[in-house]
Parts: structure tokens; sequence; C-alpha cells
């Protein structure tokens, strides 16, 4: 695999970006911008996936790099959501 993506995974950070998400200012900010709120749905899965693969420099690599992949396919802009409200 590349040195480009990273190799190692904190669990620490990922449950911190969980405990953020479930936050009432987290849950409040969702609001504000998207009109819902969040499930958490992608910072639970990066959590699951630390605690199960975080020591695998192989799978971590791989999963940067679908993170990175798929943010690139479905970025979108705050202009979206304005025209939508």
């Amino acid at each position: 695999m590349s040195t480009k993506y990273p190799s190692t995974m904190k669990c620490m950070e990922a449950f911190d970006q969980l405990t953020v998400c479930y936050s009432v200012g987290g849950q409040f900010r969702n609001y504000y911008r998207y009109g819902e709120f969040n499930a958490c749905q992608k910072p639970l899965a990066k959590l699951k996936f630390c605690l199960v693969n975080g020591k695998d420099p192989v799978k971590v690599q791989e999963w940067h790099k679908d993170q990175i992949e798929y943010n690139k396919a479905h970025r979108g802009t705050s202009d979206d959501v304005w025209q939508e409200r």
C-alpha cells in the first residue's frame, strides 16, 4: 500500500468525534445546517472500524483511501443547502 495514506488510527480520537456528534452542540449544528438531526453513522462506523481493525496498517490505509474517494465523489458546498432552503 502507498505511504500516501496514514497507516495508524487512534480509537480515542474516533470516540471523541462520535461524542461531539452526539452532543447537544453537534446536533444543534447539524439541525441548523441540514434541517434534521444527525444519526452519527459515519463517526460510529469509524469507531467500530478502529476497534476491530485499528492495528492493521493495510486495512487502515485502505479505509483512509476509501474515505477520501467517497468525500471527493459526494462533496457539496454550503450553497447546496441554502438553495434548498
